[in-house]
């Protein structure tokens, strides 16, 4: 359910998730790609001891991955 609050409200989680839809995307496909990168980014930050700052990535670099 997280990722559905991700998608909603955070605007480089919302972008990915838009541009795997827009290729075509099962909706289902689409929030584990976004709950995978926001485990990915959870691991990052923890250990290298940062706090999430939503404008750290831009809109480009979200969408490489």
């Amino acid at each position: 359910m997280s990722v559905l609050s991700a998608v909603r409200y955070d605007e480089n989680f919302k972008i990915f998730y838009e541009h795997l839809k827009a290729k075509g995307k099962h909706s289902t496909s689409a929030q584990i790609a976004v709950m995978r990168k926001m485990i990915i980014t959870a691991h990052s930050l923890y250990k290298n001891n940062r706090k999430y700052d939503e404008s750290f990535n831009t809109q480009e670099d979200s969408m490489i991955n």
